[in-house]
């Protein structure tokens, strides 16, 4: 009996001792990734020195990712002495091996952007779209793009490693987008969600039309993972972030992360009414049809982009209808941040989206309703991305997609 315990507490040591090892060689890879990522160029004893492990640690985490085609051999830097002998190896990210798609289907346009692995952007196209397309047709249009700008690139589908988009509503579970105008305090809320795209499993959908695996999430949450990348939020840990283009909408980061909620309803302010971001809207469409004559969006009912330009450029000039129209606007988006703030206290309010490019004639009212509506107002800064921001967020998730595969060896 007590040799058959011993024996049970030896494979059970073993299988631990098994566990941690593997747990190990993940946490030394996914640093060895990263500093390859910061770095132009590593030899192995750079590497070492830059994860702090043993140089065969080094060697072997560097033969796994040639393998996998991460890295390749790569010129070095110049050689000041050349009197010292055989210059070590350098060795540097195969960036154009492992490229992604970032998508975004949008209610009046698709966008996709192609990054290489170090997240340069390589090609981006937009093409718009009738607000009034179903499901099936939308995402045709955005599969359509995503082949037209694979073929500008002059880029063969085997390099794109990881896909990702971002879709109007909210999606619940990875699959599936519940539109908020289904529920009893979204009924007005008809700018949120995509038509037909609650009676879809979207992953699926989108995936079929890809001819690829494609991640899904909310595009305001892929919206502020952009800004915290590469736009107006980088290294803020708490973050408000407020889309304001032809619809509207907001995210929260905590601690670095999109804070989703159990439904990924998190940060759905809008459909409080007396915010009033249906009505601010509905003002906007009016104000924008009236500015861009008479035959501009008769046929959706909805103002186009040359009335909302024509609308923001008669409120640069004083024109006193336009000026009380983008007002009502910065306000109602003013008082749900204010309303975000006062939850999570963040480091950062972030402005973004299309309507975020007309400046100061959106930025200044913003400011100015925040500040008279929150208690200790945050720093507040205006998006750096504009309507980009969604579809560099989904390219972001797909580069963060090939990371996990690469630690798990299933690229």
């Amino acid at each position: 009996m007590r040799q058959d315990t011993r024996q049970a507490q030896n494979r059970a040591t073993s299988t631990t001792r098994s566990g941690d090892a593997g747990l190990l060689r993940r946490l030394n890879l996914s640093a060895a990734v990263k500093a390859f990522l910061t770095a132009e160029s590593l030899t192995v004893g750079d590497l070492r020195s830059a994860i702090g492990v043993s140089r065969p640690t080094a060697e072997e985490l560097l033969n796994a990712l040639l393998e996998e085609g991460f890295v390749r051999e790569a010129p070095g830097p110049p050689k000041v002495d050349r009197s010292a002998g055989r210059p070590a190896r350098h060795y540097g990210v195969a960036a154009e091996n492992f490229n992604v798609v970032g998508v975004d289907i949008g209610a009046h346009k698709v966008a996709v952007i192609i990054c290489d692995l170090r997240g340069e952007v390589v090609s981006l196209r937009k093409r718009d779209v009738d607000p009034a397309l179903g499901a099936a047709e939308r995402i045709d249009a955005a599969a359509r793009l995503m082949e037209a700008t694979l073929r500008q690139a002059r880029m063969g589908r085997e390099r794109v490693r990881s896909v990702a988009c971002g879709i109007t509503g909210a999606v619940t579970d990875g699959s599936s987008v519940k539109d908020v105008r289904t529920l009893s305090a979204g009924r007005d809320l008809n700018v949120y969600s995509l038509p037909g795209f609650d009676r879809i499993d979207v992953v699926a959908e989108v995936s079929a039309r890809f001819r690829s695996d494609v991640l899904v999430a909310n595009d305001i949450h892929l919206a502020a993972v952009a800004e915290q990348w590469r736009g107006a939020a980088a290294g803020a840990r708490d973050l408000v972030y407020i889309h304001a283009g032809r619809r509207i909408g907001s995210a929260i980061v905590i601690d670095g992360r999109i804070h989703n909620g159990r439904h990924g309803l998190a940060a759905s302010v809008g459909s409080l009414k007396m915010l009033g971001w249906p009505e601010a809207m509905s003002e906007l469409d009016r104000e924008s049809r009236r500015l861009a004559g008479p035959t501009t969006g008769e046929s959706t009912g909805e103002s186009t982009g040359e009335g909302v330009r024509a609308l923001f450029e008669a409120a640069t000039t004083g024109d006193p209808a336009a000026m009380r129209t983008v007002d009502v606007l910065a306000e109602a988006l003013a008082l749900g941040a204010s309303t975000l703030v006062h939850a999570i206290d963040p480091d950062l309010v972030v402005l973004g989206g299309g309507l975020s490019r007309t400046g100061e004639v959106l930025a200044a009212p913003f400011r100015r309703h925040l500040a008279a509506t929150s208690f200790d107002p945050p720093e507040f800064r205006v998006s750096l991305l504009g309507d980009e921001s969604v579809a560099l967020g989904a390219a972001r998730l797909a580069l963060d997609d090939i990371e996990s595969r690469l630690l798990g060896g299933q690229t």
